[in-house]
C-alpha cells in the first residue's frame, strides 16, 4: 500500500486527489481521528474520475488515515490508499519578559 505524506499547520487545509472507478467512492478510516475530511470534488456518477479530499488537521501529531476505495453495498476493498498528516502548531511563540 502506497502511503502519502503530508504536512500542515493546525487548521490548514491539505487537498489530496485520489482516482475514481465507476460505481466505487472512497472512504475514509478511521473516521475518529482529530482530522477533518470533507470531500471538496468528485467526478461524475457512473464514470471514472478523481475524487478530491481536504484534510484539515484539528490536534497536533501525526494523524494516519486510510482510504478505501469500494463500492457502498460490498465489503471487497478494490483499492487503498494511506495517508499520514503530521499536524504542527501554528509556530507563533510569545516571549516572555
Amino acid at each position: 500500500m502506497y502511503t502519502q505524506r503530508l504536512a500542515s499547520h493546525i487548521g490548514q487545509p491539505c487537498r489530496i486527489v485520489l482516482p475514481a472507478t465507476a460505481g466505487a467512492t472512497w472512504y475514509v478510516e478511521p473516521a475518529g481521528a482529530p482530522v477533518r475530511v470533507n470531500l471538496e470534488q468528485s467526478g461524475r456518477m457512473g464514470s471514472d474520475g478523481q475524487q478530491t479530499f481536504v484534510l484539515v488537521g484539528e490536534l497536533p501529531g501525526a494523524h494516519e488515515l486510510r482510504f478505501v476505495l469500494k463500492r457502498a453495498w460490498e465489503t471487497r476493498v478494490r483499492s487503498s490508499h494511506r495517508v499520514v498528516l503530521h499536524v504542527q502548531n501554528t509556530g507563533r511563540r510569545t516571549r516572555a519578559h
